[in-house]
């Protein structure tokens, strides 16, 4: 499935002419035909999606950080990309059924696959395997107090994020190695 989703991923970020870290995540979601729209969401909810024969739109809780709204932009493209099937939901004040997918608190608790692929795949926009192979490289001879927390900063994605992403690449022990004690 990684393999899939690296393949999927690479060529959205071509399509987008996004092949640099950080990536304009948000570039991403218009080479897709999608509007991102902060919203003032509850607290809960990190974000929507909403696709419609007319339009798609990926709401983002605008109280949230900056990384966070990065991870939940790229988590809904994933929705997108892999065609994954949401709740349908009816809102009076439209004329026509939309397909909404929320990324709320069970999004990160695991027990759903469409979520758990949406954050494998989210990870994978952000963070693309190569960018972080060769940011590894580049970073490790100069040595840093937190090497986890200067990799995130540069694909500005939580350092929680990145610790998640290094782990799956089989990189975080080695990252620990090159955080100096300075």
């Amino acid at each position: 499935m990684a393999r899939e989703f690296n393949k999927i991923a690479l060529k959205l970020l071509q399509e987008a002419g996004q092949l640099q870290a950080p990536i304009d995540i948000e570039a991403v979601a218009i080479s897709l035909g999608a509007r991102v729209s902060y919203e003032p969401f509850d607290e809960d909810l990190s974000g929507i999606l909403v696709k419609e024969p007319s339009r798609i739109v990926i709401g983002v809780n605008s109280a949230h950080p900056k990384t966070r709204q990065r991870f939940t932009i790229a988590h809904e493209i994933a929705h997108l990309a892999l065609k994954h099937e949401g709740e349908l939901f009816v809102d009076q004040a439209m004329k026509s059924r939309s397909l909404v997918m929320k990324r709320d608190g069970k999004s990160a608790l695991a027990i759903d696959r469409q979520e758990i692929e949406a954050n494998q795949f989210a990870a994978e926009l952000l963070m693309p395997e190569s960018l972080v192979l060769a940011a590894v490289k580049k970073r490790q001879d100069k040595g840093s107090t937190d090497f986890v927390a200067t990799l995130a900063f540069d694909f500005q994605v939580s350092t929680k994020a990145m610790e998640y992403r290094l782990t799956n690449l089989g990189l975080y022990m080695l990252c620990l190695l090159y955080t100096s004690d300075a």
